[in-house]
């Protein structure tokens, strides 16, 4: 996803993240203004619309009561009735007292009408209904009285209660029950009225009633038995949940937010005195829920049309906030292509971006600085290369220069090998006439007769040995000149090697400064980054070559040193083997002059080959080490080239490198 994101211009990733903030901003307000809209709705429900219509409602209830719970009252205090029951009740009264009866039956709509009078003696129940007047003897065995009784036996004034009319079928009717002030001897009132509710009213009432779309309206018993109730009611029971159990409050209005058979409601209930009953209130709260969400799903329309207007003028502003960026970005592009440094950013912007211009330039001009200051430490290094290449006079390039050194000093070296060579073969010759000469020394004296002509043979042999040892003596003395110009020669290289660090460390300095700078650039600075690095590694590397060569010249010196000692040693011994060929050739002198003392002379020349063989032997093993210098030498200089020739291709490896950049010509 992050790939992807980084591949959209600067222009498209502001007008998505302007589209996504505004999209964002607009939904989460109208979210949170929807979420606090519906929560004060619902507490004003709680709080204010359903403890009012609460009220309301339990007012017209109670303005239905009225008129029956009045009628009951008036019933149970007429004066003549009261009368009446005190004359203990005659049959003469009777129409009258039915008549009083009719009136409360017309004037309250009543399903029936009923008196009880207790005169002390009989207690008789009349009732009145459509049928007409009709009357009984009140029995206290029988459970259709048992009603009069407790209620009697009561102290409270009235009650509505559930009784059943004998004169109806024995059909259960709901009466407004009205008791006397005055009482009989035994303490039961004189009289006690009921008027039959009709509860088709009060049932039109609560069914008529509506609160929102689906607010309902029920009346309850004190047992939390239904009593009326609407076909569309939630609540049937108020004992049916203990959530709902909560609501059975006396005292006060209860209001309550409930789960019940999986819908959240509203129920409130109050308890209505008059009717002995609760009023109970049932919303579906998804009522004020639902209008919400639809205001939220009008404003979510009304801000996405307002987004999509907003998209449209925040694009033209992306054009233009990005428009500089898009100059500065085709500018760097034709920069990187062309390796120009002399090329500069424009720009008319005053702020940010021409800031960003001001200070891309001057990184630019300094990294123009920078690779001139390369170039130049890359012609000194190739210079450097050239020279020591040229002091070990053994680099493959024609040029004029290497032409005219005939006489360097790798070829000095092998020409020195050559010679120790021819050295060391000559002496290997001379010992092996030492051994000859020592093995036939002893025969000398048996050939006493031939011994003068075997010393002039020898006499000759020996001018020849002279001739050939002062030959020797020349040359070894030729030799250790050469191995001290050899000397001389690599102290003038470990000068040379000293320059070349000091080089070396400059462009580690400067490749060190570059990648500061390239660094400092950032992203602009990268490719220059990789140049910079690869200078340093170059000097790394031409450091660590000229330290192997310190070593290898070291070496050579150290050899040197031993060759010369050598040298001299074996120029003492070519000394030691003239004087004793001067003593052999003295002695062949004296053996042509006295053959008599042929036979001592024989010993002394035995003695003498067996001194010169030891010599020459010695000799031998001093030229062979020579040998094996100069051949170390040799490679040593052969080493030393191939280190000048690795210096001279990183040189032009660098300056391949420095010369893709066009950089601007400094002031003079």
């Amino acid at each position: 996803m992050r790939t992807m994101w980084n591949k959209f211009s600067l222009r498209l990733r502001l007008f998505f993240s302007f589209g996504v903030l505004l999209a964002l901003m607009i939904s989460l307000s109208l979210v949170l203004q929807s979420t606090f809209y519906a929560q004060s709705r619902v507490e004003r429900l709680l709080e204010q619309d359903m403890p009012a219509q609460l009220e309301q409602l339990a007012a017209e209830v109670k303005f239905k009561l009225a008129p029956s719970i009045t009628a009951a009252q008036s019933l149970a205090t007429n004066a003549y009735i009261g009368q009446w029951v005190q004359e203990r009740m005659p049959d003469s009264g009777l129409p009258l007292l039915r008549e009083q009866m009719a009136v409360i039956y017309e004037q309250t709509d009543a399903d029936a009408v009923f008196l009880v009078t207790n005169d002390g003696e009989r207690i008789v129940y009349h009732n009145y209904q459509q049928q007409g007047a009709q009357q009984r003897p009140v029995v206290s065995v029988a459970d259709q009285d048992a009603w009069y009784f407790n209620f009697a036996n009561s102290n409270v004034p009235y009650v509505i209660e559930h009784i059943n009319n004998d004169f109806s079928a024995n059909t259960s009717k709901t009466f407004v029950i009205h008791r006397g002030t005055i009482s009989t001897a035994s303490g039961y009132p004189l009289r006690v009225a009921g008027v039959g509710l009709n509860m088709d009213n009060l049932a039109e009432v609560v069914n008529a009633y509506r609160f929102r779309k689906n607010g309902r309206a029920s009346l309850v018993s004190q047992q939390a038995n239904v009593q009326v109730s609407p076909a569309e009611s939630f609540v049937s029971s108020l004992n049916a949940t203990p959530a709902l159990q909560t609501l059975l409050n006396q005292d006060k209005a209860t209001i309550k937010e409930v789960e019940y058979n999986d819908r959240k409601l509203v129920v409130g209930t109050m308890w209505i005195a008059d009717l002995q009953s609760y009023l109970v209130i049932e919303v579906p709260r998804s009522d004020f829920i639902a209008p919400i969400k639809a205001q939220l799903y009008q404003s979510l329309m009304i801000g996405l049309l307002l987004l999509v207007v907003s998209l449209l003028l925040v694009y033209p502003l992306a054009i233009s906030l990005t428009r500089p960026l898009a100059l500065f970005q085709r500018q760097l592009v034709a920069i990187t292509r062309t390796l120009d440094l002399s090329q500069r950013l424009e720009t008319t912007d005053q702020a940010e971006f021409g800031e960003l211009a001001a200070q891309t330039n001057s990184l630019l001009e300094r990294l123009s600085f920078a690779i001139n200051g390369v170039q130049r430490s890359s012609n000194q290094l190739t210079d450097t290369a050239h020279n020591l290449a040229y002091t070990a006079g053994l680099v493959s390039h024609n040029t004029d220069k290497q032409q005219e050194v005939s006489q360097s000093m790798a070829a000095a070296v092998e020409e020195m090998s050559s010679s120790v060579a021819e050295i060391t073969s000559t002496m290997e010759e001379l010992s092996a006439s030492s051994t000859q000469i020592a093995d036939y020394s002893q025969s000398v004296v048996e050939v006493a007769n031939i011994t003068l002509e075997s010393s002039k043979k020898g006499a000759g042999a020996m001018q020849v040995l002279q001739s050939r040892m002062s030959e020797i003596h020349q040359d070894s003395e030729n030799s250790l000149d050469e191995i001290v110009q050899l000397g001389r020669k690599s102290k003038e290289i470990s000068k040379v090697m000293d320059l070349i660090n000091t080089v070396a460390d400059q462009t580690k300095l400067i490749a060190f400064n570059a990648a500061l700078e390239a660094s400092s650039a950032g992203e602009s600075g990268k490719r220059f980054s990789v140049v910079a690095s690869e200078i340093r590694r170059l000097a790394d590397s031409v450091t660590d070559s000229t330290h192997e060569i310190e070593d290898r010249i070291q070496e050579i010196q150290d050899a040197i040193n031993r060759l010369v000692i050598t040298s001299e040693k074996g120029a003492s011994s070519i000394e030691m083997g003239m004087q004793v060929s001067l003593e052999t050739a003295q002695d062949l002198n004296a053996l042509v002059q006295a053959a008599s003392k042929t036979s001592s002379a024989a010993q002394q020349i035995s003695l003498s080959t067996r001194q010169q063989k030891t010599a020459s032997s010695q000799v031998v093993t001093a030229l062979r080490d020579i040998a094996n210098a100069s051949m170390y030498n040799a490679q040593s200089v052969r080493s030393i080239t191939d280190i000048s020739e690795d210096m001279i291709r990183m040189s032009d490896e660098l300056n391949q490198l420095t010369s893709e950049f066009t950089t601007a010509k400094p002031a003079e």
